[in-house]
């Protein structure tokens, strides 16, 4: 008997959490080396526009790319009051929670590390910090306010921090450069990171890091949006809040912006800000069209990737999937598209495979 495709999940699962998380990934492991590989096939304005969306900014600005992380810490935090309830119920309750917070920071810390090393040593400009430790910390620390505060006192954190970090950054004097300097040699940040490597060790001055602060106010930010798609309300009605909500983050972004530039470099509030409005907005209309309306076939494609995203990222690390989509399509001539279609090939491997995973119940959890 054949199995429907939807069966193999929880049918109480926020099926758009998981299609809005797979596209977040899939945007890293596929959609990237597709984009970037369009000026190949024809260099022109629009083509390297486009190209230029899958690549961070030098310092100040904005680009597709710099979503990646940022929306997928908020995901985490959406993700939070879900589970956390569903914990708390269990035997052991608070106590038990935290212990899995914490192994589960402890994790995410030791993989971001192992995966990130030079052969013989910590990365050369990084040091023992990775993109998944800044996800564990974020975690760690939302995951404690979370479980001593209730949902206002989550917010006045959320924007605490932000403001927090914004206060310190605009008005704390750095030597030689005076208050107030967002430039890559003049911020606090910068300054701070200087003096860990100086007294500590190289190794840790990102570890220690003062753009984290704004890391736990963006999974905050999740989490608020998780209370909310909890509530009783109808799902129309959330999905219209979520999307104001977003739409209202976006605007004070970019007023914020006037004065603290947007700058994922420095994890400024004006980008955390704008980074969970786009977020917020997404997941409005994945919530709507998916959960609410029940159009669920469309998105089979991201929640493949969506359940097993701490897969795809550590087989992205391990696995070329651009050599091994050379091996399908690089005999053949397709010209000015080869770039384009081994990045499609590399795509199409990747997800068959996380498919196979998700056909055999196959999902690894942290």
């Amino acid at each position: 008997m054949r199995r429907n495709n939807q069966t193999l999940l929880p049918q109480n699962r926020l099926l758009s959490l998981d299609a809005l998380r797979g596209l977040d990934m899939f945007l890293l492991v596929g959609l990237t080396g597709i984009f970037r590989a369009l000026p190949k096939l024809s260099d022109n304005a629009v083509n390297n526009w486009l190209a230029n969306q899958f690549v961070h900014p030098e310092w100040q600005g904005f680009t597709v790319y710099d979503l990646i992380f940022p929306m997928f810490i908020f995901i985490v935090g959406v993700a939070m009051p879900f589970s956390f309830s569903n914990r708390l119920e269990k035997e052991g309750g608070k106590k038990e929670l935290f212990r899995h917070v914490l192994l589960r920071t402890v994790i995410l810390t030791v993989l971001g590390v192992v995966l990130w090393q030079a052969p013989g040593g910590p990365h050369p400009t990084w040091g023992f910090y990775s993109v998944l430790y800044r996800i564990g910390f974020s975690y760690f620390f939302a995951a404690v306010i979370m479980m001593n505060t209730e949902v206002r006192g989550q917010a006045y954190w959320a924007f605490g921090l932000l403001i927090g970090y914004w206060l310190l950054m605009r008005f704390v004097p750095v030597p030689g450069y005076g208050m107030g300097d967002f430039s890559q040699e003049g911020n606090l940040a910068a300054y701070v990171r200087e003096h860990v490597a100086h007294y500590i060790s190289p190794n840790f001055q990102y570890v220690f890091g003062l753009t984290l602060i704004t890391s736990v106010s963006n999974a905050l930010f999740g989490v608020l949006a998780g209370h909310w798609l909890m509530s009783q309300r109808p799902g129309t009605e959330k999905a219209k809040g979520l999307l104001v909500g977003g739409v209202v983050f976006i605007l004070v972004a970019l007023l914020a912006h006037l004065d603290f530039p947007i700058n994922k470099k420095l994890g400024s509030p004006s980008f955390t800000l704008l980074t969970c409005g786009v977020t917020t907005v997404l997941l409005s209309l994945f919530y709507w069209v998916i959960d609410v309306k029940g159009y669920r076939k469309w998105a089979f494609f991201f929640v493949v990737v969506g359940v097993n995203p701490i897969t795809i990222y550590v087989l992205d690390f391990l696995i070329n999937f651009n050599r091994l989509g050379n091996v399908f399509v690089g005999g053949v001539d397709f010209g000015d598209a080869n770039a384009l279609m081994t990045a499609i090939a590399a795509a199409a491997i990747a997800w068959l495979f996380l498919y196979y995973l998700y056909r055999q119940r196959i999902f690894l959890k942290i």
